[in-house]
């Protein structure tokens, strides 16, 4: 890996998320900020997925780490997204981020390849808003 690597996290990696991984995330990378990208996201039971492209006019919600320069934390993340395994339906593919602040980054993010069977999309964008608020609906 030659410099930082930086990637656009929405899900279950965001700050906001207790899962182990976004735990890690947090811990061994470096949040630089939040921003959004054109896409659309689906809610997948306990976990979100996204597809990115010009060809949505909504926008994903998220967060932009800088992951360490030697690799690992990358590698386990794609191990935790499964981008590894031949079947996968995710891959790490690159997107441009529009940042709160109004620029632009190009940097990684996980992205299905084709919308999933049942398509519950997120019409907000921000997974973790639509948790909350869908915690607050099963209570």
């Amino acid at each position: 890996m030659r410099g930082p690597k930086l990637l656009f996290v929405y899900g279950s990696l965001r700050t906001e998320s207790p899962h182990p991984f976004a735990v890690k995330l947090r811990t061994q990378g470096r949040l630089l900020g939040r921003g959004s990208a054109l896409g659309i996201l689906y809610d997948l039971g306990r976990y979100p997925a996204a597809m990115f492209g010009t060809a949505h006019n909504t926008r994903v919600i998220g967060e932009i780490f800088e992951l360490p320069r030697d690799g690992r934390l990358l590698r386990e993340l794609d191990y935790f997204e499964g981008t590894e395994e031949p079947a996968s339906p995710l891959s790490r593919i690159e997107i441009d981020v529009l940042l709160e602040e109004g620029s632009s980054l190009r940097l990684e993010t996980y992205s299905l390849g084709a919308p999933p069977p049942i398509r519950r999309v997120i019409e907000c964008g921000d997974w973790i808003a639509h948790s909350l608020n869908r915690s607050r609906i099963l209570r």
